[in-house]
């Protein structure tokens, strides 16, 4: 849904349209995908190390064997810990660390307006989120992604085959955007 927003507010008819193939399931799910386009794994890290750490992998593996193939990207955009902290870097400067997965959603509920007992990933709930969301606000939370990213100590990082990763809160999805908007000839700064 997020990147169906995306791809509307990037939509300059008739000179531009962007649009996002989307299927459900683990990265591993791209081999039977398009080979004609480049691809792109969403996913979070919710706390299961082990997954997350396949899904990387598996994104590296299809990434080299698509370039080898067709030419064609393999990215990952993954979020860590969940998505909740990237909708909340759409709208105001965020960088708590968090233990469990729904340690974001008091302030994703204050931001967006939703009851204190909204269900936030309820489909009802996520439309009015992502209805909130601006293209500036995209670009605000790459922004706001990059300087997470800048702030982090070297000695932190943990590999993941070549990917360098952080502990949360830590962000690919922000790359993955800028390569979105770079195409469009959209600027994200």
């Amino acid at each position: 849904m997020y990147l169906k927003r995306v791809a509307f507010l990037l939509k300059k008819f008739p000179e531009r349209v962007v649009t996002f193939n989307t299927t459900y399931g683990l990265p591993e799910r791209l081999k039977k995908n398009y080979t004609e386009y480049d691809n792109a794994a969403l996913f979070d890290y919710d706390f299961k190390d082990t997954e997350f750490r396949q899904n990387i992998n598996i994104c590296e593996q299809l990434q080299r064997k698509s370039r080898r193939e067709n030419g064609k990207n393999v990215y990952h955009a993954y979020s860590n810990a969940n998505i909740d902290l990237w909708f909340i870097l759409h709208k105001e400067d965020f960088n708590r660390p968090v233990a469990s997965n729904d340690a974001y959603v008091a302030d994703v509920r204050r931001i967006y307006g939703l009851n204190r007992e909204a269900d936030i990933k309820e489909k009802a709930n996520l439309e009015r989120i992502l209805k909130q969301i601006t293209l500036e606000d995209v670009r605000h939370a790459i922004r706001r992604a990059d300087q997470i990213r800048a702030g982090k100590l070297q000695s932190d990082c943990f590999m993941v085959g070549t990917v360098a990763c952080y502990s949360n809160p830590d962000f690919s999805i922000h790359n993955f955007l800028k390569i979105v908007f770079h195409d469009c000839g959209e600027l994200y700064r």
